[in-house]
Order: structure tokens, then sequence, then C-alpha cells
């Protein structure tokens, strides 16, 4: 089963809600946070075997997976320091 985070940068208050991350019943594909440097985003993306993971915003291929327990990484709107919300209340299957 898989969970629902939010990402919030309260330097520019860029915010992603309801991000899914972890596999469903089967063990692939899962979803995966990820940071985009082509576009500036955050998301989810599903990363398989044999599929190149991609920007679930512009499809850009050269995403930057994040740990799926990440607690915070830099903004890729302004760079400061934003944090992940973990809702492992909210799960998915």
């Amino acid at each position: 089963m898989g969970h629902k985070v939010d990402f919030l940068c309260r330097a520019c208050h860029y915010e992603e809600r309801d991000l899914g991350v972890g596999c469903g019943r089967r063990p692939q594909p899962c979803l995966r946070l990820f940071r985009c440097d082509n576009c500036h985003s955050i998301g989810s993306t599903w990363v398989g075997a044999g599929g190149v993971p991609r920007c679930s915003l512009c499809y850009h291929d050269a995403i930057t997976l994040l740990a799926d327990d990440v607690m915070g990484v830099a903004c890729p709107k302004c760079a400061a320091a934003g944090i992940f919300a973990h809702h492992r209340e909210d799960v998915w299957e």
C-alpha cells in the first residue's frame, strides 16, 4: 500500500498536495517522489521495471528521484528548504 505526501515551501509558498508514494498490491510499478529541474516542480511518478521515470508535469526524463521517506529538500522554485508532510493514515492500494 502507498500513502499521500504534501510538499510545502514556507519561503515562496510553493506547494504540491496529495502526492502518491509507494506500491499498490503488486511490487511494481511504484509511485516515487521526484524533483524536476526542467520545470522546477516536485511530484510523484510511476517507476517500474524497464521504464524511464519522467516528470509527471513536463515529461522530461532528467528528474531526481527522492527517497520515499524524505523529510526535506530544496524548493525547486526558490531553493529554500522545503518540507514534506507524510500522511500515513491516508493510504491507497
